[in-house]
């Protein structure tokens, strides 16, 4: 075999070892977040559950990932992806102000249903992982940006009564009334449209 065959060779062998690292790496994170979405708890999983939960060994997980922050880093990369996906639809602007409000809190009520475990942990663990600590930054601002992008009239309103507005139809609202208080996906967004057309004098 001359060097030019060697060389094809070795590519090939590096190719495929890069390759199977990739498809390693994407196996632990779906993984992860499995685990995470159908904890009970709210919380991220350890290594171990995700070694087990994958088929891989503990010492490939830590092998692919330096330690549970990058792990947890790579999910988050994953889910807002997903986020952007999630976010393709647009109404036209031109819709009336009452039909955008209203896609707008159904597709939130959505997502916080969809990624309720991701918003709680994100929550729980915000000081002990900064990549969940970014993550969470990232996604609200994410949010927001949707909202304003939707219905830019919010725009119109004072730095507090937007601020105000972006709290009372937040995760942690949701969370308390739907969880806990236990009321339905319907009420929750009759209650965040007609607080947000408040806020933007439309009567509702």
């Amino acid at each position: 075999m001359n060097s030019k065959s060697k060389q094809i060779s070795l590519s090939i062998k590096k190719d495929g070892r890069h390759l199977r690292s990739v498809k390693t790496q994407e196996s632990i994170v779906n993984s992860t977040i499995e685990l995470l979405m159908e904890s009970p708890l709210v919380q991220w999983p350890t290594a171990e559950q995700v070694a087990k939960h994958s088929n891989i060994g503990l010492r490939t997980v830590f092998r692919q990932f330096d330690d549970m922050d990058g792990l947890i880093s790579s999910c988050h990369e994953k889910i807002m992806s997903e986020f952007e996906n999630f976010l393709s639809i647009k109404p036209s602007k031109e819709k009336a102000l009452g039909n955008r409000i209203t896609f707008l809190i159904k597709e939130r009520i959505e997502i916080y249903s969809k990624y309720k475990n991701v918003f709680a942990s994100s929550i729980m663990n915000m000081q002990k992982f900064k990549s969940v600590r970014e993550g969470f930054i990232e996604g609200n601002l994410r949010l927001k940006k949707r909202f304003e992008d939707i219905i830019p009239e919010v725009l119109k309103l004072s730095l507090l009564d937007q601020a105000y507005l972006d709290t009372s139809i937040s995760f942690a609202f949701w969370y308390r009334l739907s969880i806990f208080y236990k009321f339905s996906d319907q009420m929750v967004i009759d209650k965040f449209s007609s607080e947000t057309s408040r806020l933007l004098n439309l009567e509702g």
